[in-house]
């Protein structure tokens, strides 16, 4: 039986009482752990949307997951990862890098969009990775625009950070936008990963004014 209106009301004053809200302020961000990107944008916003696109093969994308796993693990926040084509390999990374990961296996895009409208209002998670690189075309014609603008409705009043990891720009409402265009050779696979990692260099596309939710 549902509780009588007076009685919620009662209740919604109680925890507004217990549990004030914390007014939110502008340029709340995210260190990524890529010292080019943090540089210039001082990392991901938080309470909104933010598009990597992996324009060219074997570009970095893994080796920015990585860094975003050492600096979340450092913070001590949780992240997900939405993989919409199940082709994460955990095995190439460190265990502990692992222990605050919340691995979302899908099997299309319509599937990691839709666990990506559940994930993106955890208030316990600090990081979602929604990743679309191997989405086929097709299916990210078909993705409207409102629902990219209903995800980031949904993770305004949040403290997470969405990333969307897109073949190409498809994002419309990401605050920041970053592009990996440049393929590391084979040779590249003779190097340390830190040293990889640490060379990264995204080229800032796009960085809105972010006027958060308060």
């Amino acid at each position: 039986m549902s509780a009588p209106p007076d009685r919620l009301a009662a209740l919604r004053h109680l925890l507004a009482e217990r549990f004030p809200t914390v007014p939110r302020t502008t340029g709340r961000l995210l260190a990524t752990g890529v010292a080019a990107l943090d540089e210039a944008t001082g990392g991901l916003p938080l309470g909104a949307v933010a598009e990597v696109v992996c324009a060219a093969p074997s570009c970095g994308s893994q080796l920015l997951l990585g860094r975003l796993l050492e600096a979340t693990r450092t913070s001590r926040a949780r992240v997900a990862l939405i993989d919409s084509t199940d082709s994460f390999d955990p095995g190439s990374f460190d265990p502990d890098l692992l222990a605050h990961l919340v691995w979302v296996r899908c099997a299309g895009t319509r599937a990691a969009l839709n666990a990506a409208d559940l994930l993106a209002r955890d208030a316990n998670l600090g990081l979602v990775v929604l990743d679309l690189r191997q989405a086929a075309e097709s299916e990210l014609r078909r993705v409207p625009a409102s629902h990219w603008y209903r995800l980031q409705r949904a993770v305004e009043p949040t403290d997470l950070s969405l990333l969307v990891a897109t073949p190409r720009a498809c994002v419309p409402c990401a605050q920041v936008r970053f592009v990996l265009s440049v393929s590391h050779p084979a040779t590249a696979l003779d190097r340390e990963r830190a040293t990889l990692a640490g060379a990264l260099a995204p080229a800032l596309e796009r960085q809105r004014r972010h006027l958060a939710a308060g």
